[in-house]
């Protein structure tokens, strides 16, 4: 019985040692898929990430506001690339077709003197016959 004991203690202790190899495994697998996971695999399974402080530029103090100057220098900034960003879409017209537009300027401001001109040669000699009639 003694023997029966001694069997059963040494095959309790063989399968101990078999379970603590595998679960040794286990961890080696567990330590190289961790150094496995990534920022991109990170944010697909959900897992929080410990984030990596960036340095600085410049220190600011908290609740102090850029000086003027800086203000207005970063405003313009932006405007500046806005303005060139825009700029590039711009459709621009050809020699033929600003020849074209400014011929048809230049005749429509023609007609448009020659509309007020008579429109004022007409009033002016208009009330200058009232005048000689009443006057």
């Amino acid at each position: 019985m003694a023997e029966n004991e001694n069997k059963e203690t040494n095959e309790e202790l063989a399968d101990a040692a078999e379970s603590n190899a595998e679960n040794t495994e286990n961890v080696a697998e567990v330590t190289e898929v961790t150094s496995e996971v990534t920022e991109d695999n990170v944010s697909k399974q959900g897992l929080v990430a410990i984030e990596e402080k960036k340095p600085a530029k410049k220190k600011i103090k908290e609740g102090k506001k850029p000086g003027l100057f800086i203000r207005i220098g970063r405003s313009l900034k932006k405007f500046w690339k806005s303005m060139k960003s825009e700029l590039k879409r711009v459709t621009w017209i050809n020699r033929k077709q600003t020849f074209t537009s400014t011929l048809l300027v230049l005749v429509c401001i023609a007609v448009s003197m020659m509309v007020i001109g008579f429109l004022d040669v007409g009033l002016s000699m208009g009330l200058e016959g009232l005048a000689n009639l009443f006057g």
